[in-house]
């Protein structure tokens, strides 16, 4: 700085709000001619251009909601997954018709093999439900043919078995890409937390897009105050948890890179939200230094200083050096609809019981009263 420069700073705690035509911190000291430059930076609002003008703009923030890819479990039914529709419909079509196929042959051949009396509709049932889970079967017909029949659906039912059970360890080690979009996250099981910043309420409040507008509702409104944190609590629950955390992408980067593992920076996720305007250098209404101003910065982004200014402050987005490393260790969750179909038939079972021994009662008491 020259010998013949001469400058008084002055230090405020805020950028500005406006408050019944008048603004706050720097952009009110700008507005009522108090100061003639801002040495920070801000974003170019419209708002403030009434009152002010920006030299030159700076550096790009980039605002974006920072999450981990959630488990397939975690969005979907992963034991429905592994076949698509035609197979299910073939699979289901084999199973009925080799047991109407069992039915039919076994009442014409009952003379020839009396073992096929115990080949009943129930039992027959019970087969087919059997040849899904790889079970064997306790009726051993002596005729080829039906012997046939059950080798063929038996071997058959291995084979998409061994299909099935293969995709579901591809399925519990690769994340789901079902959350993509500000929709995607406001209907999904997401926690959400936000950046503690000067501006954490103002674009929420101004959008006009019903997706950001139902994730504010949804997600961010019923937390009020809790939604918002420190970049480094809303990292360490997007490390350890599902959990969307909103945040300017350099700060969210620096932590992430120093907390992340390899594998975990793999899984990085981000959803925009809405766009930040660019930040420039503001300056007193029609300052004289203006051009000054506007004419270094843009020097400065010519030569690379910029450039090199944003290398070194704002940190970039950690490369994945790690996929494919490891195996991720099978949840609880992850069998989630595996122990819900187990509690489902375990109470079916129970009052398919309590009606039998009803009936059975009732039985044996008419019975006696016949007597």
């Amino acid at each position: 700085m020259a010998d013949n420069t001469r400058f008084n700073l002055k230090q405020v705690d805020e950028y500005g709000v406006e408050l019944n035509g008048s603004f706050t911190g720097t952009v009110g000291l700008l507005q009522r001619g108090r100061a003639e430059l801002g040495v920070a930076s801000m974003f170019m609002r419209s708002d403030r251009w009434r009152v002010l003008h920006f030299s030159s703009e700076t550096v790009a923030l980039l605002n974006a909601f920072m999450f981990r890819a959630p488990a397939q479990s975690s969005v979907s039914n992963i034991f429905l997954l592994p076949l698509s529709r035609g197979v299910w419909c073939c699979a289901a079509a084999l199973l009925c018709g080799s047991a109407v196929l069992l039915a039919v042959l076994s009442c014409r051949l009952v003379a020839a093999d009396p073992t096929l009396q115990l080949l009943t509709l129930p039992e027959i049932f019970v087969f087919s439900i059997g040849t899904v889970c790889q079970q064997g079967f306790y009726i051993m017909p002596k005729l080829s043919s039906i012997r046939m029949i059950m080798f063929l659906t038996l071997l058959t039912s291995l084979f998409t078995f061994t299909a099935y059970s293969a995709k579901i360890v591809a399925i519990l080690q690769t994340p789901s890409a079902a959350v993509r979009t500000v929709a995607d996250l406001a209907d999904s099981h997401m926690d959400v937390g936000i950046q503690e910043t000067t501006y954490k309420k103002v674009y929420y409040a101004e959008s006009t897009d019903p997706s950001i507008l139902r994730l504010f509702h949804r997600k961010v409104a019923p937390l009020g105050e809790r939604v918002y944190m420190s970049v480094v609590e809303g990292v360490e629950r997007m490390r350890t948890g599902l959990f969307a955390f909103q945040v300017e992408r350099s700060s969210g980067y620096e932590i992430i890179s120093k907390t992340f593992t390899e594998s975990e920076k793999c899984g990085l996720m981000e959803i925009e939200a809405f766009k930040l305007p660019m930040v420039a250098v503001p300056l007193r209404k029609h300052s004289g230094y203006r051009e000054l101003f506007g004419t270094r910065l843009r020097w400065q982004r010519e030569v690379g200083l910029m450039s090199r200014v944003r290398a070194i402050w704002l940190a970039a987005r950690p490369r994945c050096e790690g996929r494919g490393v490891g195996f991720r260790a099978v949840r609880l969750l992850d069998m989630l609809p595996a122990l819900q179909m187990l509690a489902a038939g375990g109470l079916v079972a129970v009052v398919l019981l309590i009606l039998e021994n009803v009936y059975h009662h009732y039985s044996r008491t008419g019975n006696v009263l016949r007597r």
